[in-house]
């Protein structure tokens, strides 16, 4: 049985015909290079992370309080209070 683009599924000789498992052949071929790639998967994962904790912590030691606030009236505060009330309803 061929695929649409011709490659004949049936002919591989390193997946099981039956399982499509991978042989013990295709075992042995992946062997040498199980440890690179798991060493380049590490360093181009660390990447994001680390950008990621960077952004994280300097975030996290950011502080707002040097930003303004705007006073506010009472009536202006009850009238968003009973806004708020409301739309939560």
């Amino acid at each position: 049985m061929s695929s649409p683009n011709g490659y004949n599924y049936k002919q591989n000789s390193y997946y099981d015909r039956k399982t499509f498992r991978m042989t013990p052949s295709m075992l042995r071929a992946r062997r040498p290079y199980f440890w690179k790639n798991l060493a380049g998967l590490f360093i181009v994962g660390s990447i994001p992370v680390g950008i990621y904790a960077y952004t994280f912590n300097f975030l996290h030691q950011d502080d707002f309080a040097d930003v303004p606030i705007p006073p506010i009236s009472e009536e202006e505060l009850t009238r968003l209070k009973k806004e708020y009330e409301a739309s939560k309803n």
